[in-house]
């Protein structure tokens, strides 16, 4: 039942697993962020404000819920049936305990956030934590015998029927209550599905060594996913403490525009280049060699990307979002800013991965969490502006550090990093200041302006680009061919 058909070789597994697993991942982005566009426009951002307090509490809970159980069960090798019956176990039992947990500390939560509010939505939207733990196991099967095609099917109707719930429902005048149900109907369409394609049923088979085996491993997962998580939410829990739901709601908007777009293709890049800069270790100069062009071609397509969200911010928000997001417009260039910044520290942790070094991207983690408390605590006092900024601090001294460690490991001089990104800066600083020109001159301010803002913008940009570094064109598409080939080498 669990093993994968013997007809399809690894490789071409491998490549197919790549492409529909970005495909999904793709129409998930965009799906959410339609449904991000149609939303704002029904709702108020006190609303998303609110859902966000429930959403920190709820991801430190998934972690919990998850623990990790899901990926041993992918990396196991045998007893797969028991280990499956152990893990399914283990998620109910989960999920009960989570949900619990959020029951009992919803008061506590609201008092927290000053927001009473919260207690009743917590309670509610913590139903999508079991709902959740019951799909771990066929999700995580589906994804063992690498039908990547399939796993699809649950994941975008998760996020299909979330988006429509959540629209429906806040035309209906649901408010935050269309976000939370919206979210409990996504997660129960996406556990019904994978429960239908997985085609696995639980049995009474059970064996000691994988039931440790996989307690063993989720424990280790949970630790390191609480550091991720605060990390990544410490912003949201001091603009939420310290400045108000309302505060909360424009900070997560602005927030979300250019993650969507810039995380994202971090996100995608690196999925490509880790398993070739792992197959490397043994090769210093090749690994070198790959690192500045990985570097190269990530600035190529994250700096314009940052830099026309940047730009572009004053027009799209009120004319697709509505001018009652205004106030979300400044956040969301500097953060837009900020998160291109700490783009380039993201390349030297695949690397430390792909080296087997982990524990330098944990340490580093460490320090930046310390850095990030200290420095948006006291950002705060300057509202969600102040944050804004302070997260470009956050993402300047993170690549500093990170550029340091590299440095010690690779051993490479500071001018071949300067060159790796001189011509995607110079290109985005040319689009820049060419956009403001453009809209200077016809005060562009509606969705029409913003269409021809992006078109002009991206003909400039890759313009500049051909001039200044013609190779960084010509060879694009014959380096990107290398990344999605030289993994196959090793199967």
């Amino acid at each position: 039942m669990f093993n994968s058909d013997a007809r399809s070789g690894p490789t071409s597994k491998i490549v197919s697993g790549v492409f529909w697993s970005y495909l999904s991942f793709i129409c998930g982005k965009g799906l959410s962020f339609v449904t991000t566009i149609i939303l704002a426009r029904l709702l108020l951002p006190e609303e998303f404000g609110v859902m966000g307090y429930c959403l920190i509490i709820i991801q430190y809970l998934d972690i919990i819920n998850s623990a990790g159980i899901d990926g041993a069960l992918i990396s196991r090798r045998d007893h797969i049936e028991e280990a499956a019956n152990a893990a399914f176990l283990g998620n109910i039992a989960l999920g009960c305990v989570t949900f619990i947990i959020s029951w009992i500390a919803a008061p506590a939560t609201a008092n927290f956030f000053k927001a009473p509010e919260v207690t009743l939505t917590l309670r509610v939207l913590a139903l999508s934590l079991p709902i959740s733990g019951l799909g771990m196991v066929p999700d995580a099967l589906i994804q063992r015998s690498l039908r990547f095609r399939t796993k699809m099917i649950p994941e975008i109707s998760r996020n299909l029927t979330k988006g429509l719930s959540s629209v429906i429902l806040a035309l209906a005048g649901f408010g935050v209550w269309s976000l939370v149900w919206g979210q409990i109907i996504g997660g129960l369409t996406g556990t019904l599905l994978a429960w239908l394609l997985a085609g696995w049923k639980p049995t009474r088979r059970y064996n000691a060594e994988a039931t440790r085996s996989i307690l063993k491993f989720g424990f280790h997962i949970i630790i390191l996913d609480f550091a991720g998580a605060f990390r990544n939410n410490v912003d949201y829990i001091l603009v939420g403490r310290i400045l108000g739901a309302s505060a909360l709601g424009y900070y997560t908007m602005a927030y979300r525009i250019p993650e969507l777009f810039i995380n994202s293709l971090n996100y995608v890049i690196g999925r490509v280049s880790f398993p070739t800069l792992a197959a490397m270790q043994a090769d210093h100069e090749r690994m070198r060699s790959f690192y500045f062009t990985y570097i190269r071609y990530l600035s190529t397509f994250i700096f314009p990307v940052g830099v026309g969200i940047a730009l572009t911010a004053p027009v799209f928000i009120p004319a697709f979002l509505s001018s009652t997001w205004n106030f979300a417009i400044a956040p969301t260039s500097l953060i837009s800013m900020a998160l291109t910044i700490s783009a380039i520290g993201f390349v030297p942790g695949v690397l430390y991965k792909a080296m087997g070094r982990p524990e330098i991207l944990n340490r580093l983690g460490l320090i930046k969490i310390l850095i990030a408390v200290a420095v948006l605590w006291y950002s705060t006092r300057w509202g969600i502006i102040g944050v804004a900024a302070g997260q470009i601090i956050i993402g300047m001294i993170s690549v500093t550090l990170d550029t340091l460690v590299a440095n010690w490991i690779m051993h490479y001089q500071l001018w071949q990093l300067i060159k790796a990104i001189l011509p995607s800066f110079s290109a985005s600083i040319v689009m820049g200041l060419s956009l403001i020109a453009l809209n200077k001159i016809f005060t562009l301010n509606d969705m029409g302006g913003f269409l021809i803002m992006v078109i002009f913008g991206i003909v400039v940009y890759f313009a500049t680009v051909f001039i200044i570094s013609r190779s960084t064109v010509t060879q694009g598409l014959a380096v990107l061919r290398q990344v999605l080939a030289r993994p196959q080498i090793a199967s």
